[in-house]
């Protein structure tokens, strides 16, 4: 998995490509908190280029939404990919954590 940082005033954008598995999970993880320390109001992650999503990655996903959602944040999925939409749509994430259009 490669993750690209993309910074603009309030919002931090993920770009994720690969296979998102338990080592990726964990580097997601350590980005998303060191953008939630930096003070960013809305974090999206793009999905776009992604192939698998672990159960790692789901948690880091769901946990830090909720997190961000109860201080009025948002962290958001958002342009995923076919993989990654089938994945989120069986696990019942979907409607909670992608971003609405």
């Amino acid at each position: 998995m490669n993750i690209q940082r993309i910074a603009q005033n309030e919002d931090c954008e993920f770009l994720l490509t690969g296979r998102v598995d338990g080592d990726a999970a964990h580097e997601l993880e350590v980005q998303v908190l060191a953008a939630i320390r930096e003070g960013f109001k809305r974090i999206l992650i793009n999905l776009a280029g992604t192939t698998f999503l672990c159960s790692a990655a789901l948690r880091v996903l769901l946990q830090h939404h909720r997190q961000m959602k109860s201080q009025g944040k948002t962290l958001l999925v958002s342009r995923v990919s076919p993989e990654a939409d089938a994945i989120l749509e069986l696990t019942g994430f979907r409607d909670q954590i992608l971003e609405k259009h």
